[in-house]
């Protein structure tokens, strides 16, 4: 997956990014972990000023969210990722919602059956991490898993 990310969308996407992180028919098998980093962290808002759209988490000011826009087509949303810099080392993923991919068996499949760009999504937010003085490792809340970032 060819992403670039962004910290605002356009108003126009803001249908696009309710439906691919609000309404994922995938959340349901995650819906233990999303409340608990809810709970911790606060709860998902769409903040929209000067026709542009970001989502933060209400009374939290320590995270951040990019979103994953496709590179060919920037109309078109790949993925949301709102994070935190929990310790120095460290960025915690609290929510990763991925547009279109299903997950089974552990992988990202498409809807249409090839491979999915979770990977290619993670992969493309190593790249930037490594861009961030000081972080060495990406930690997924939902997952309690963290992955070096080399």
């Amino acid at each position: 997956m060819d992403v670039t990310f962004h910290s605002e969308l356009p108003l126009l996407m803001r249908s696009q990014l309710e439906s691919v992180f609000f309404f994922n028919p995938k959340q349901a098998s995650l819906v233990d972990q999303i409340s608990q980093v809810i709970k911790e962290h606060g709860v998902p808002e769409i903040r929209e000023a000067n026709g542009r759209i970001t989502l933060t988490l209400r009374g939290n000011s320590h995270t951040q969210t990019v979103f994953g826009v496709n590179s060919r087509r920037p109309e078109i949303l790949e993925g949301v990722i709102i994070y935190a810099r929990s310790n120095y080392p460290e960025i915690l993923v609290l929510h990763l919602a991925l547009a279109r991919f299903q997950f089974a068996s552990k992988l990202a499949v498409s809807e249409t059956g090839k491979t999915a760009n979770f990977l290619g999504l993670i992969t493309a937010f190593i790249k930037l991490a490594k861009s961030i003085v000081g972080v060495e490792r990406l930690r997924f809340a939902y997952w309690n898993l963290a992955i070096p970032v080399v």
